[in-house]
């Protein structure tokens, strides 16, 4: 009778703790009853409307989000910002998190923290039915090029319009848009040739409505999608426990599969 009574308080010790343990990986900021998160839904597979009058977004990280937030036991809140205002949104404290195709990069982490969950690779993509072709980065010289404002697309052809002043060619016209989709628009009805985007958008692109683009360059160096807050150790490290068991427990690699995105970005993120 003893021996069970202390079987008995160790399994209600066990449960206690597991319980304070969980309480204690989440979050202060769900505290309110909810995950707040600032979305761009014009970036798929990660975040779009499926269709005209959905009041929430579909894609890898809207179901991610929802992960999470089902991870601490409150429901997800999307709040839906254009890409240049997601960062500040957040330093505003309109949201809690931003989790939209954000890569992480030395200039954002210098404010903000960041956990990564998706490693991805630059692109310039063209028209499918364009004559366009490079065999290194600088054949964008003299051409019309689409890039989202706010992204580091900017920057990257910024860059190279620099290089390419110093070696006397002729620079890229540099096209922004507020949206991912309006870059894809401008390529495919030939007011840019090119556009800057991410492997992840092109392919499910294709995946759509195969032929429409095709990928003119790949950058070497992977980059990495990263889940943006304030500076915050514990709500950091919430952050990067929930996406962990999320990972651990198979959740990340079954959300790549259904949205079409290789299982080893999922991996690989981060390591």
């Amino acid at each position: 009778m003893r021996t069970r009574s202390i079987a008995l308080l160790g399994l209600l010790a066990a449960a206690l703790s597991a319980t304070l343990h969980a309480a204690d990986s989440k979050p202060s900021f769900v505290s309110g009853g909810s995950f707040n998160v600032c979305s761009d839904p014009t970036f798929p597979p990660l975040e779009f409307f499926e269709k005209t009058g959905d009041r929430e977004p579909s894609g890898f990280d809207a179901d991610l989000i929802r992960a999470m937030a089902k991870t601490w036991g409150v429901p997800a809140r999307f709040i839906v910002t254009e890409f240049t205002g997601l960062l500040p949104g957040l330093e505003s404290k309109r949201c809690d998190v931003v989790i939209s195709g954000a890569l992480i990069t030395p200039e954002r982490t210098q404010k903000l923290n960041a956990v990564p969950y998706l490693s991805s690779a630059t692109i310039v993509f063209g028209s499918g039915k364009g004559d366009l072709t490079l065999t290194k980065l600088e054949d964008l010289s003299g051409k019309v090029v689409a890039v989202q404002s706010g992204t580091r697309y900017v920057a990257i052809m910024e860059k190279l319009n620099t290089e390419l002043k110093a070696a006397g060619k002729p620079a890229a016209t540099i096209q922004t848009y507020p949206k991912g989709s309006d870059v894809a628009q401008q390529v495919l009805v030939g007011r840019a040739s090119a556009g800057l985007s991410q492997d992840t958008e092109l392919a499910y692109r294709e995946l759509q409505t195969p032929g429409q683009f095709k990928t003119l360059y790949t950058f070497p160096e992977k980059d990495v999608f990263g889940a943006y807050l304030v500076k915050d150790e514990a709500n950091t490290k919430a952050v990067a426990a929930a996406i962990k068991s999320l990972k651990d427990d198979g959740t990340l690699k079954a959300l790549s599969e259904k949205w079409k995105l290789d299982p080893v970005n999922v991996e690989g993120a981060g390591e």
